[in-house]
């Protein structure tokens, strides 16, 4: 079992990726499958796609199937958290409530 410290940096380790945060950032205003987030950020759909993996693994964000296409979203009470506290205690919230889920972010 990973220490307090090694599962927190794996979870900003995931975050450390300008992708990922605009991905976060994007999925903040509206849901939106794989290929749109492709379009929108002008990123190889295969590099979204494994970013994707990676936050949702976090708990980052959430996936649901419409069809054949996944949706993509925040989670409601992560982007609550950002909103009202700013990123970084949201963060800290997070970490604190998924630090098991964060141990197995590694890529």
């Amino acid at each position: 079992m990973k220490s307090d410290s090694s599962a927190y940096c794996n979870c900003f380790e995931v975050l450390g990726n300008r992708l990922r945060i605009d991905l976060i950032n994007e999925l903040m205003r509206t849901p939106h499958s794989v290929s749109e987030l492709a379009l929108l950020l002008d990123a190889e759909q295969s590099r979204v796609s494994h970013s994707l993996d990676a936050l949702r693994k976090c708990g980052f964000v959430e996936a649901r199937r419409e069809g054949k296409k996944m949706i993509y979203t925040v989670p409601a009470g992560f982007a609550k958290k950002v909103k009202e506290r700013g990123i970084f205690a949201a963060l800290e919230m997070h970490y604190a409530s998924h630090a098991g889920e964060c141990w197995r972010c590694e890529e």
